[in-house]
């Protein structure tokens, strides 16, 4: 017991056990939220929708979006937890050395897992399996936790990269976002057949929005880094 009073009187121990605790309760919530059985088509999606006034489609990719940043905040508690657990034992400092090592190894400049996180996410919005996704019980749940599981692949790429290139990757990533979306806009038909054209134009609208919303606060921040660093 003193032992523990002891570590826990480390500044450094007290700040990463309280980040990994205050991480780990913001991806619990969002976990059991978005990861509890659903029914066929989302009737939770349908729910909301409904009583928000926006399409499925748009309330289907903030889901997405929140189990990318569940999967990324509990890989972000866990990384919190091994720091703190470094400083209470030499064995376990060894071992988290060791999956370090591990990852610079594997997961060089955190291309691999950045580009399988990117690949999983592309998957999924494929218009047949999306479609097939959507009325499938066991393939829906499947989806969520393989979106959930690429928030945890960003994660372990953003820690090989500067803060620079982690702002530059998110903004790759949103114009990805951008060119589906402006494909849903200009698309003559609808491209997912669960979901009827004119909710594919707002699905669209949302998605485009985001994206200029996300390159208005976001280059700046990288172009300042860019130049102050140069």
């Amino acid at each position: 017991m003193q032992g523990c009073k002891l570590m826990w009187e480390q500044p450094s121990f007290r700040r990463f056990t309280v980040r990994g605790m205050v991480l780990l309760f913001l991806s619990s919530v969002l976990i059991l939220t978005m990861l509890t059985p659903l029914e066929p088509i989302d009737l939770l999606y349908y729910a909301l929708s409904s009583g928000l006034g926006v399409a499925p489609e748009v309330m289907l990719m903030v889901s997405d979006i929140l189990l990318l940043l569940a999967g990324f905040l509990i890989a972000a508690s866990l990384r919190a937890f091994l720091y703190a657990g470094r400083l209470m034992s030499k064995s376990f400092m060894g071992a988290c050395s060791t999956l370090a090592m591990i990852n610079r190894a594997v997961n060089r400049k955190g291309l691999p897992s950045l580009l399988a996180a990117g690949l999983m996410l592309a998957f999924w919005h494929v218009p047949s399996i999306l479609d097939a996704a959507l009325l499938s019980y066991e393939l829906h749940w499947v989806m969520h936790v393989s979106i959930f599981f690429a928030g945890v692949l960003i994660y372990l790429g953003f820690t090989r990269l500067t803060l620079g290139m982690r702002l530059l990757t998110y903004l790759l990533g949103c114009k990805a976002m951008l060119i589906l979306g402006a494909y849903l806009l200009v698309s003559p038909i609808a491209v997912y057949g669960t979901y009827p054209y004119p909710e594919q134009l707002e699905a669209g609208t949302a998605m485009v929005a985001m994206c200029l919303a996300s390159d208005v606060t976001i280059i700046p921040l990288w172009a300042r880094r860019y130049f102050t660093s140069n």
